[in-house]
């Protein structure tokens, strides 16, 4: 059987989930194939700690980038989400601060939930268009649902003009992707490819 210290994390949340959802000690223990006494540690360090880690205090490597050093590493995200690790890493070290490297860099981005994703697809509109989708989706808030459906919906096929398509990637937290530096906007332009419904009949014979 597997000691306490060898259990992966998603093992020590199998634990604490079986048994606040009553499952025996026992029971607990066959099922992630460990002993009833790894059981009871785990579950009584969730309740005393609220959580579930068996990394004592002290151990493991030190934090290269100080707390200092994170908010100047997000700075320069926020400049340019788009910038890859090295070039991230070549700014951070034209710095004051001391040199890192990339896969430094990489963990302590991952650590402050800065992950790298793919920039979320919105269409290219300016502040009158915005003003414009806010003042009719106001207009229309109070619609009844036999008003909507008499409404035609429709939509084109998109052709991109602006840039090619590629693995763009950008630096962000958990809730930026509708940020405008978190977001691509992209054109229909080039041709046409038509598609409508709605509730009824487009049209009458």
């Amino acid at each position: 059987m597997e000691k306490d210290a060898d259990l992966s994390e998603f093992v020590r949340g199998q634990i604490v989930i079986a048994r606040r959802l009553g499952t025996s000690i026992t029971e607990t223990a066959r099922l992630v194939g460990c002993s009833r006494s790894t059981v009871v540690s785990i579950h009584a360090k969730w309740i005393n700690d609220g959580d579930t880690s068996s990394r004592r205090q002290g151990v493991g490597r030190p934090c290269v980038i100080k707390e200092k050093e994170r908010r100047r590493l997000s700075h320069l995200v926020k400049q340019n989400r788009r910038q890859t690790v090295a070039q991230l890493t070549a700014q951070y070290n034209a710095g004051p601060s001391a040199s890192v490297l990339e896969h430094t860099v990489q963990r302590t981005l991952l650590d402050m939930g800065l992950c790298s994703r793919r920039p979320t697809r919105v269409p290219l509109l300016t502040k009158h268009h915005r003003q414009l989708r806010l003042q009719w989706a106001r207009e229309h808030r109070d619609w009844t649902m036999d008003e909507w459906k008499r409404v035609a919906w429709s939509d084109e096929s998109r052709f991109l003009i602006h840039h090619v398509d590629g693995r763009v990637r950008v630096r962000r937290l958990p809730g930026e992707q509708l940020l405008p530096s978190c977001t691509a906007s992209h054109t229909q332009a080039g041709g046409l490819c038509f598609g409508g419904r709605s509730h009824g009949r487009l049209w009458d014979p």
